[in-house]
């Protein structure tokens, strides 16, 4: 079982959104939201936040879980997307680290429509989200 952590990090009426690399295997050049697996023994908001640091160098500190997520061929549910809301953080602005990502931006709801998303179950959570704003 793999357990993910997704962070919606809101500013405004945008999200914060990475491309992955075309390197990677899962959804290459398609645009995730920030995040990863849980390491073993590794708790959800410990694994949040680590994520966070490692890959966009931004250190939540207000965030609450909004979604699980589960890939359409995922049948036995094994492989949760933990998806989290973002509101408060430190680490100034957000920065590529690493090389799971070849780009980063801010998107509005209507942007979002348009991109192609590494998970399609996305679209809807972060409309719904920045639709409450």
């Amino acid at each position: 079982m793999s357990r993910l952590v997704c962070a919606i990090f809101i500013d405004g009426e945008k999200v914060l959104l990475v491309k992955r690399a075309r390197h990677r295997k899962w959804s290459p050049d398609k645009w995730d939201l920030v995040g990863g697996h849980a390491e073993k023994g590794e708790g959800l908001d410990i694994a949040l936040v680590r994520e966070c640091q490692e890959e966009v160098g931004l250190s939540p500190l207000a965030f609450n879980e909004v979604a699980t997520l589960y890939e359409a061929d995922d049948k036995d549910r094994g492989s949760p997307f933990h998806i989290y809301v973002v509101r408060q953080w430190t680490g100034g602005v957000a920065k590529l680290l690493g090389h799971e990502h070849s780009e980063l931006d801010w998107f509005t709801a209507g942007d979002i429509e348009a991109l192609e998303l590494a998970m399609p179950e996305y679209r809807e959570v972060l409309i719904e989200i920045l639709s409450q704003d």
